[in-house]
């Protein structure tokens, strides 16, 4: 989700969840504000899907952790580097720089993966949609994030 749009969607999702949260919450201890227990239960359910997804937009931006955001930045990284230890091979038509910037990339903890569309259309070293990390977790969420790419 675009950042610009996340920081004025999450405070009314987060209100709205917590509100329906809190009085789908209520009725656990016999305060109803609901017609009957079952809307009183689904609005408890509605608020916490709220708030978890709220979350999971945070977790997953770029202001949050690395992700794809970081694999972005290391690319990057990796490009200067083997372009300042190869200077002679940055005009010629060699897969040296290649093979130098994907090896820096699994040194840091990512794999060659050119399943992504945006890869295929490109299959280059300093193209990030051409990596995964090898943590599972992150690998996840980078997954999603470029789904949407």
């Amino acid at each position: 989700m675009n950042e610009d749009i996340a920081a004025f969607v999450a405070p009314l999702t987060l209100m709205l969840g917590g509100g329906l949260l809190a009085l789908g919450g209520l009725s656990f201890i016999g305060i109803d504000y609901f017609d009957s227990k079952f809307k009183a239960r689904v609005a408890f359910a509605v608020g916490l899907a709220f708030i978890v997804a709220t979350e999971f937009v945070f977790v997953t931006g770029s202001s949050s952790g690395r992700y794809f955001a970081g694999l972005k930045i290391d690319v990057t990284d990796c490009e200067l580097d083997s372009e300042s230890k190869l200077p002679q091979e940055r005009h010629k038509n060699s897969r040296v720089l290649h093979d130098h910037i994907v090896a820096c990339m699994e040194r840091l903890g990512y794999e060659w993966n050119a399943e992504h569309e945006h890869c295929k259309e490109a299959k280059i070293a300093t193209n990030s949609f051409c990596y995964l990390p090898t943590r599972p977790v992150a690998r996840a969420i980078v997954r999603f994030q470029t789904a949407f790419e």
